[in-house]
């Protein structure tokens, strides 16, 4: 899905010169309600998002719609956060749009046949994004002298990757509150992001442990043979 005309007719070109047959291109997903009362449920379903921050939505609306379709992402730039939503949202893959043709329709083959695509600037960027100072490994006492019990439940929904307002909603917090703790989350632990947090906090226990974590601190208030189909735009 695109609301760039021109571009949804560039990708349609390009797909059909190969061995994909486009069976629907559209400006928005919403068309993706109906589609499969239309032409059946595609194999895959593109979607233009962008850099759009509600990529999420967007793929939980096209895996309702077509939940035997695999979702491919079309994004801007590369943005490691944002796919990391993508993927956690379940996307098969994530491409950046400088990719060259011959290496577009490569992935859509390999997402044809089962497999998970990522961008090529996911392991260019390792090196930078890790190569900040983050917290050692620690114990169960120690992760809880490190963090309040607040930033440790919060943490724990970081791991989900929920955002600020999910949070604030579970915790019954203001937004505003959830954005000080983050805060202090990656302060304390050295992270750059919430994504590096969130691995730290797996490392450490967080996920399985956190309830015997709180207790432990004492705290009170715990809580193909046939052309694969394609639905193209971008």
């Amino acid at each position: 899905m695109s609301d760039n005309a021109l571009a949804r007719e560039g990708l349609r070109r390009i797909l059909e010169g190969d061995e994909f047959t486009v069976v629907e291109s559209h400006a928005s997903s919403c068309a993706l309600a109906s589609l499969e009362e239309r032409v059946g449920n595609p194999e895959i379903v593109i979607l233009d998002v962008g850099d759009d921050e509600e990529i999420c939505a967007e793929v939980e609306a096209s895996q309702r719609s077509l939940p035997s379709s695999k979702i491919v992402v079309l994004s801007n730039d590369f943005n490691f956060d944002l796919m990391f939503e993508a993927f956690k949202s379940g996307v098969d893959a994530y491409i950046v749009k400088r990719i060259d043709c011959e290496a577009l329709i490569g992935s859509l083959r390999l997402v044809h046949l089962g497999e998970k695509v990522m961008p090529s600037e996911l392991a260019k960027g390792f090196p930078s994004r890790w190569s900040g100072k983050m917290a050692p490994s620690m114990s169960e006492r120690e992760v809880v002298s490190l963090l309040s019990e607040r930033e440790i439940e919060t943490l724990r929904f970081l791991i989900l990757g929920s955002p600020n307002k999910v949070i604030a909603g579970h915790l019954d917090i203001s937004e505003a509150t959830v954005k000080v703790h983050v805060k202090a989350i990656l302060r304390k632990l050295g992270a750059q992001n919430r994504t590096q947090a969130a691995i730290w906090a797996v490392k450490n226990g967080i996920e399985l442990k956190q309830a015997e974590l709180i207790a432990a601190n004492g705290a009170d208030d715990a809580s193909p043979d046939v052309a694969p189909e394609v639905v193209a735009a971008s």
